[in-house]
C-alpha cells in the first residue's frame, strides 16, 4: 500500500526521527541484531536520498527494514514510522516529483 507521506519533505523528516529512535534503542541493546540491521539500512537511506534522489532499484532491494519492523519491533512506537518509510520508497517512482 502506498504511503501516506504527502511529499519527501515529510520522509525526510519521518527518516531522521526514526533514525533517532533506532539510535536509542541501539545504544540501550547493542547486540541486538534487529535493530542493528534496521540503524544501518536506515543510515544508507538518508545517504541515497540526499536532494530528493530517488535510490535506485538495485539500492531498494537491499532494504527489507519494514519487515525487520514487522518481525521484530511490531511491538514498538518506532515500527509505524518504518512502515511509512518503507512503503514511500518502495512506491517513490524516480520519474515522479515528490
Amino acid at each position: 500500500m502506498p504511503s501516506s507521506l504527502p511529499s519527501f519533505e515529510a520522509f525526510d523528516r519521518l527518516l531522521a526521527a526514526a533514525r533517532v529512535e533506532i539510535a536509542a534503542m541501539q545504544e540501550a541493546e547493542p547486540g541486538d541484531g534487529a535493530i542493528a540491521a534496521v540503524a544501518s539500512q536506515l543510515k544508507a537511506l538518508q545517504r541515497w536520498t540526499r536532494n530528493c534522489r530517488c535510490p535506485s532499484q538495485a539500492e531498494k532491494d537491499t532494504l527489507n527494514f519494514g519487515q525487520i519492523a514487522s518481525r521484530e519491533l511490531e511491538n514498538d512506537p518506532v515500527a509505524g514510522s518504518l512502515y511509512q518509510l518503507a512503503s514511500f520508497v518502495t512506491y517513490w517512482d524516480a520519474t515522479q516529483e515528490r
